[in-house]
């Protein structure tokens, strides 16, 4: 061993050491923790995804985009379809509340919430040196390589859940008001003719044997109050129309005024009552602003855990670029050893395939990143993908990973009781049990029998005798019209007051609705707890999964120093005479192993991190957004 040229032992010494001033060593010097909230949130506005070239112009393949984590998440809240389709609920929720106001019932909200890919990962390698068998004496064992499918679909599709804790509807309850202002009108043209009388020319007068023309004309306004009360204010033209014996052109030369106010005593009494679909649209709007919010932090902690996955594929990438740097070095000493009788050729063809195995690796790597990029952009850009004119440009994402910093836990018990406080999903399952006893209070109200006051006036002609519907149309909000007579006795003036009711002796139906009511009410509460439950659960193992990634990143620190100190020593052994350049490189190639497994550790605390902010509902403030419901925009708070 002595006999190797010194100059061949500087460069081969040169390259057993260049990990050492690699991806892995930049890494923890120049990237520094990355912070969870930063001042100022840069849009990359004029940085596309997409590259429009003409149609005679080549696009050159080194241009790449250089994407920090911050500008990823700005970009997923500008772009990011999911996000998108919770903003538009929101106007749904905007109108469900007008629409309520008229006296409609409240139109139903999107609970589900969609989450982002997977992504693809680095595959597990050993954490020591020993373990691995990749490399040995007595030849090449690619144990640790795979060649991954070129298609997963659990790597590119979202998956979804709903935030609902109602999975029976409630029933409608008692009838509320058409609280919008309606005019109802006819207006037409009516000929009367007496030829089929009974009464005989000489006992008829002149005006029952006449043939008339005459205009018909009716008008009704309609309005219902927050009280349960409701109006109805007409005037027409039915007496003049059907009884005059003389012809008339013109409406309401003989208006009838007709005036019809009633008030119900029981059911549909009460403000509160009347206006629930009102409380439980704006109640509707808290809990889309709140489901647009727990959107956001699933969004914003996927686009995190897929900009490090990213991060820990292009350091493997380099990783192994260098690993294969280093088997063809060995490929080119061993021929050259050959080549002057000091090695056999035994170690050439093992170099060989130490070179296949680097290549494979590294394919490997390169196929996970460009993976990795597709599914990262489907989050952040989705429309990119598809479009026919452009050239997708590669993302370079540029914030480092880190090695996880020593900073006390607060106690587990306080940070469970800050994530019922904080997380979206649990504010708004509150939210949905405040609905759920409005709705029970209105089935309530429908079980109490119907005694109404009314009133009314007509100038000329009479109310048929009966019962006056009172309140809207339950779905749409409509008024519900009462008849106006066209007939009766013609007296000059009419006035009728009163009380009508409507007494059901058994009432089963509105009982059964609110027995049923209620224990659905009592399951929603009972979701509450389980989801109190699982969140605290969540606290828990966010927390032991976060200890333990840390762990594992010291750990994984503390081998790869190892593994320099044993790749140091070889080369101490080999530069003395008592090693080979295979030894110096196997471990070399026990390094790279090493490099690899702390990029995955690093990656892994870094996502352990995003995990645990998520369960306690920490996501956006850390980032320092906001949701605005008003505006449905994500904005900074300073």
């Amino acid at each position: 061993m002595t006999s190797v040229p010194r100059l061949q032992f500087g460069f081969l010494l040169w390259i057993s050491l260049a990990c050492t001033n690699g991806v892995c060593q930049s890494a923890a010097q120049a990237g520094s923790p990355v912070q969870s909230a930063t001042p100022t949130i840069h849009a990359p506005l004029d940085a596309q995804l997409t590259q429009q070239t003409p149609a005679r112009e080549a696009v050159k393949p080194d241009e790449t985009i250089q994407l920090s984590l911050q500008q990823a998440i700005r970009m997923a809240l500008e772009k990011n379809l999911d996000i998108q389709l919770e903003q538009l609920d929101q106007s749904v929720a905007d109108f469900s509340v007008t629409r309520t106001k008229g006296g409609g019932t409240p139109r139903q909200i999107n609970y589900n919430i969609a989450e982002t890919p997977v992504g693809q990962v680095i595959p597990a390698m050993p954490l020591l040196a020993s373990t691995g068998s990749t490399l040995s004496p007595n030849g090449i064992q690619p144990s640790g390589i795979t060649i991954p499918s070129s298609y997963d679909a659990g790597h590119v599709l979202e998956g979804q859940h709903s935030l609902s804790i109602a999975q029976t509807p409630f029933s409608a309850g008692a009838r509320v008001p058409a609280f919008d202002l309606n005019l109802l009108g006819q207006f037409g043209w009516i000929r009367r003719n007496p030829n089929n009388a009974l009464v005989t020319s000489a006992s008829a007068a002149a005006g029952d044997t006449a043939i008339t023309d005459n205009t018909l004309g009716s008008s009704t306004l309609l309005k219902g109050f927050s009280t349960g009360t409701s109006i109805q204010i007409g005037i027409n033209d039915f007496v003049q129309s059907f009884y005059s014996g003389r012809s008339s052109a013109i409406p309401f030369t003989h208006p009838n005024v007709i005036a019809l106010i009633t008030q119900p005593l029981l059911r549909g009494a009460g403000r509160a009552n009347n206006t629930r679909y009102i409380a439980i649209a704006k109640t509707n709007k808290k809990i889309s602003a709140a489901i647009l919010e727990a959107q956001m932090i699933a969004t914003v902690s996927g686009v995190e855990n897929l900009y490090y996955d990213l991060v820990s594929l292009q350091n493997s990438v380099k990783v192994q670029e260098r690993a294969l740097k280093a088997a063809n070095d060995l490929l080119s000493d061993n021929r050259q050893q050959l080549n002057v009788g000091h090695a056999p050729p035994i170690e050439v063809t093992r170099a060989e395939a130490l070179v296949g195995a680097s290549q494979l690796a590294l394919t490997q790597a390169r196929a996970l990143r460009d993976q990795q990029e597709n599914v990262l952009r489907s989050v952040l850009d989705p429309q990119s993908l598809n479009t026919s004119n452009g050239k997708l440009v590669d993302i370079v994402a540029t914030d480092e990973l880190s090695s996880p910093p020593d900073t006390p836990q607060p106690p587990i018990a306080e940070l469970i009781e800050h994530a019922l406080e904080q997380r979206p999903d649990i504010q708004q399952s509150k939210l949905q049990i405040s609905n759920g006893e409005r709705a029970v209070a209105g089935s309530a109200n429908a079980r109490r029998p119907e005694i109404d006051l009314y009133g009314s006036f007509q100038s000329r002609g009479v109310i048929s005798p009966g019962l006056v519907p009172v309140g809207g149309d339950p779905a749409t909000g409509a008024p519900v019209v009462d008849t106006i007579p066209t007939g009766g006795v013609r007296a000059s003036q009419l006035f009728e007051a009163g009380v009508q009711f409507n007494l059901p002796l058994q009432n089963r139906v509105a009982q059964a609705d609110f027995a049923a009511d209620r224990a659905e009410l009592r399951k929603e509460e009972l979701r509450l707890q389980q989801m109190q439950a699982q969140a605290a659960a969540e606290v828990r193992n966010a927390v032991i999964a976060l200890n333990a990634a840390k762990q594992a990143a010291q750990s994984a620190a503390a081998s790869k120093r190892l593994q320099e100190q044993l790749l140091s020593a070889e080369v101490e052994k080999f530069r003395a005479g008592f090693s080979t350049n295979f030894a110096v490189i196997q471990q070399q190639s026990y390094l790279a192993q090493a490099e690899t497994t702390e990029i995955a550790a690093q990656a892994a605390w870094k996502k352990a991190s995003v995990q645990l902010d998520r369960a306690l509902g920490n996501t956006l403030k850390q980032h320092e957004i906001e949701v605005n419901a008003d505006t449905t925009k994500a904005k900074r708070t300073r």
